[in-house]
């Protein structure tokens, strides 16, 4: 396997940012317009928001959306391969819950993270690599912090910093470059993921992620990283976010270590 040279930059141009116009969203009028079915339309107008728990840090109240349908919208890439992929039915919405997802024990899930771990089903094609800057790093800690506070595996916060890293360079994009698209995962406001100000807010959007990830992708601790995020985002280059899974493995595995910048 082919190891790319380490890119010295502090921000890497995303490979194929083709999720930001792809996101489905949630409506109550039966519309056709994002390629949503009136089903899927109904099905998220009952299912709302999810319950998230917000890291200690944060003061501000998460309310988490899930992206119910979407479409594939291919944007060109310097270096992925397109891969055509349709558009899938919604996928079962869990029952609203008025409880908060458990918090798993520092003393037991989160003990003893190994790489291996982190990288549960192997890697996929050719990894790419960056130096992050504070500002990335940064980024990097909210989503495993997120990640813990929801209870989750680390290899959750594995597969949403592969995604942020290829659809934003780990970066909150505050100024939409496509479309609405903003925040770490370029989330838009128009497809329901929440308003401009709450996507921009890096801990709401890894919560409205891995909450989209719990739903789309049930058997993510057990397939390939690439398979997981695309069933979120839909990207017209689906194995794209799998270039990233080591370095991302790597930087969970710092954090957690308390190793990181």
């Amino acid at each position: 396997m082919t190891v790319a040279a380490v890119v010295t930059a502090a921000v890497v141009t995303p490979v194929g940012t083709a999720a930001a116009a792809t996101y489905g969203g949630f409506s109550a009028v039966p519309s056709t317009a994002h390629g949503l079915s009136n089903a899927g339309n109904l099905l998220g107008a009952r299912v709302g928001a999810a319950s998230i728990v917000k890291p200690k840090v944060m003061t501000s109240t998460i309310v988490a959306v899930v992206p119910v349908s979407a479409a594939t919208t291919p944007k060109p890439s310097a270096s992925a391969s397109p891969s055509p992929s349709a558009s899938k039915p919604a996928a079962p919405a869990p029952a609203p819950s008025s409880t908060a997802p458990t918090v798993a024990s520092a003393a037991n899930q989160y003990k003893n993270v190994t790489l291996a771990s982190l990288e549960p089903a192997g890697l996929y094609g050719t990894q790419q690599y960056f130096t992050a800057n504070a500002a990335q790093w940064a980024n990097a800690k909210t989503i495993v912090a997120v990640a813990e506070q929801r209870g989750m595996p680390l290899y959750a916060a594995v597969i949403a910093m592969s995604t942020a890293m290829q659809e934003s360079s780990l970066t909150n994009l505050t100024v939409a470059t496509n479309a609405d698209s903003l925040g770490l995962f370029q989330q838009r406001p128009s497809q329901g993921w929440g308003t401009a100000a709450q996507i921009t807010d890096p801990s709401y959007a890894t919560n409205a992620f891995l909450a989209a990830l719990e739903v789309y992708a049930p058997n993510y601790a057990d397939q390939a990283l690439w398979v997981s995020a695309q069933a979120v985002q839909r990207s017209g280059y689906p194995t794209a976010y799998a270039q990233w899974q080591d370095q991302s493995a790597k930087m969970v595995l710092a954090i957690v270590n308390g190793t990181a910048p």
